[in-house]
């Protein structure tokens, strides 16, 4: 089959060099063919050998050329920050009381954009975007841990809180209905993002009464422990520390136990549950900006999610587990919050 394919292939790609070696003759009022065939060929050519980030580039500033003296596009460019949250139903104690939080976290946006003038007043602009969100997430409440060595799994209950900065980095490609007034711009429309990053930085504290950290120090039975999270949600594998984390050594009724000072994203799992965030985003995109100039403009955008970025089979419940220590996974909705401030330009 893969002969088959590379031959099909080099049949292709000469075909494509014939058709633009044709193409390139052709009058100017036939740059978007050319174009065309230029890219098909590139894109050919590179799967039969490896595509990389230069060439990707290159095709795109050809197409992106031609189309520009054909069709007369507005290309852009923008930067800004992103104000970005994660919202969605809270875990609730027993007696219902709200254990989690998400507050802000800043990140930034960068990319390019390109519109289609349907008439002087209204366009049609999609944009290629890197883009940065997350948030600011706490959890302080009833709380467990395993700890565990060759022989024993052992279940411990106290009381745990999470501080967490999670950071999320999307290409997003939004596509939206622009309508021009003297220097004001409305848009609005739909986006879609792919998660190429997903990562969190924090602390864990942790007390139990049936725990004594650092027993040969003096700790005493329900004295807090401190851990440093590291996790890389995208990158960490089940059962695993974080890269470069100490030993920290506890006493859990007879039997010592040597658990990781910094924890990964999935330290505490045995078993692979998949990954914690979605690598699919997408929802609602609309702004206004203001035309500093003929080209220059600052922006404030919108961005809501309607898509579920937790993979609720490894969503786990940090308040408690099931019957026979089995872990408990949150069958809910978590969707992604962002505001945008940006500068840009057009050309």
């Amino acid at each position: 089959m893969g002969d088959k394919v590379g031959q099909f292939l080099r049949i292709l790609n000469a075909a494509l060099s014939r058709t633009f070696a044709r193409q390139r003759y052709l009058h100017a009022s036939n740059k978007k063919c050319c174009a065309f065939w230029m890219l098909m060929h590139i894109f050919v050519f590179n799967a039969r050998t490896t595509m990389t980030f230069k060439h990707f580039i290159t095709a795109l500033l050809i197409l992106a050329g031609c189309f520009h003296a054909e069709a007369q596009l507005r290309f852009g460019f923008k930067t800004g920050l992103n104000f970005a949250s994660i919202k969605g139903p809270s875990e609730k104690s027993a007696a219902g009381a709200s254990l989690e939080t998400f507050g802000n976290v800043t990140g930034f946006h960068v990319g390019m954009s390109v519109g289609y003038p349907i008439t002087d007043a209204f366009s049609i602009r999609g944009e290629f975007m890197y883009s940065k969100r997350g948030g600011k997430y706490t959890f302080d409440g009833p709380g467990y841990r395993f700890f565990r060595n060759s022989t024993t799994d052992r279940l411990t209950v106290g009381t745990s809180k999470y501080l967490i900065n999670i950071n999320n980095s999307y290409l997003d490609i939004p596509v939206m209905a622009v309508g021009r007034w003297r220097d004001f711009e409305v848009s609005g429309g739909l986006f879609m993002g792919l998660n190429v990053q997903s990562t969190g930085e924090g602390s864990l504290t942790y007390s139990s009464i049936e725990v004594q950290p650092n027993p040969s120090s003096g700790g005493k039975l329900g004295d807090a422990m401190e851990f440093n999270l590291n996790q890389n949600y995208r990158g960490d594998d089940p059962g695993e520390a974080a890269e470069g984390s100490e030993n920290l050594v506890v006493r859990v009724g007879a039997t010592n136990f040597e658990t990781p000072k910094t924890l990964g994203a999935y330290t505490d799992l045995k078993d692979d549950l998949g990954r914690l965030y979605n690598v699919l985003d997408y929802g609602l995109v609309g702004g206004v900006s203001y035309y500093l100039s003929n080209a220059l403009y600052a922006s404030v955008r919108l961005q809501y999610g309607l898509a579920d970025i937790t993979n609720n089979s490894a969503d786990v419940a940090k308040s408690g587990v099931g019957e026979n220590n089995v872990l408990l996974l949150r069958d809910d909705k978590d969707r992604n919050f962002v505001i945008q401030a940006s500068v840009g330009f057009g050309f």
